[in-house]
């Protein structure tokens, strides 16, 4: 079955996000979208340019993206996922703002757990700074982002379990 954009944009925004398929997400967004990145409040993506690069960073890490819940209405869409990076499952929420002709014109994300988050960050930072052309800098940003990473992966294993199992007292 397909979907057209004018039907549903938030719907084929879905599909083409189970599909992996970037030039079918990208037909979904205004020429002057803003993604709003779950890693940071200083670091957006502006542009065709920029989100095609973020979202085929993305399509290249993730499986298994499945949307579950599409609410709101039709200027605005909230939309929730599970995926899976690598080992790591993760869960995302995204906010979408439709313009005046139906096209996503700006998109915010939210994603949880925090290691996966953090996986997130690992997986598409060196991709995202190879995309700059700054010698070095993809380096950089996957020795910055390893050890956020372990931190995290060994918080949510080890500490998470021993503020949350507590003995009942009678």
């Amino acid at each position: 079955m397909s979907v057209h954009i004018q039907d549903s944009p938030a719907r084929a925004y879905r599909e083409a996000g189970e599909a992996k398929n970037v030039d079918a997400i990208m037909s979904t967004l205004a020429p002057d979208v803003v993604f709003h990145s779950p890693l940071s409040a200083t670091a957006g993506f502006h542009g065709y340019e920029q989100v095609r690069e973020l979202f085929t960073a993305a399509m290249g890490a993730l499986s298994d993206l499945r949307y579950h819940t599409d609410v709101g209405d039709e200027r605005t869409r909230m939309l929730a996922a599970t995926a899976r990076l690598g080992r790591q499952e993760i869960e995302e929420s995204v906010l979408l703002h439709l313009d005046d002709q139906g096209l996503i014109k700006e998109i915010t994300m939210w994603i949880r757990p925090l290691p996966g988050l953090t996986a997130m960050m690992a997986a598409l930072g060196p991709a995202l700074a190879r995309a700059t052309g700054k010698p070095g800098l993809p380096l950089l940003v996957s020795a910055a982002t390893k050890p956020l990473v372990a931190m995290t992966r060994l918080g949510d294993r080890t500490l998470v379990p021993l503020l949350t199992k507590r003995e009942h007292r009678s």
